[in-house]
């Protein structure tokens, strides 16, 4: 029983610095800026006449659109989820006759739910970043 112990903590363990490194190659991909930084030409993308100086206008849109997709897709999995949740937890508890049970089967589900709602948001700022 110990080694089942051992194993959670590490599987845990493995999860958090997994997380802390997609967040410190966010933070690090982020520092990287694109075109001279000035807010001029930001609407319009036709605005330079290299490609290379077309490339802060397409960033912005792409990033603006990555946000725009995250948002609504992250409303409409929360609201699947605490439902979907709740309903785990009504039917483990009813099954297993233990409320304690159903309660942890949900939160792990929750919790399953949250860190890769984390991990997407990461992956998709670290792809739009670079």
């Amino acid at each position: 029983m110990a080694f089942a112990g051992i194993v959670d903590v590490f599987i845990v363990l493995c999860c958090v610095v997994g997380i802390i490194f997609g967040f410190t190659q966010f933070l690090l991909i982020r520092r990287v800026q694109v075109g001279d930084g000035s807010m001029a030409g930001q609407d319009t993308l036709e605005q330079g006449t290299t490609p290379e100086s077309r490339v802060p206008g397409i960033y912005r849109k792409i990033m603006g659109g990555a946000m725009t997709f995250l948002k609504e897709e992250y409303a409409i999995c929360g609201i699947f989820c605490l439902f979907f949740g709740l309903l785990i937890l009504v039917l483990v508890s009813w099954g297993a006759k233990s409320t304690k049970q159903g309660v942890a089967t949900a939160v792990a589900f929750w919790t399953g739910a949250a860190t890769s709602t984390l991990c997407g948001f990461l992956g998709m700022m670290i792809a739009t970043y670079s």
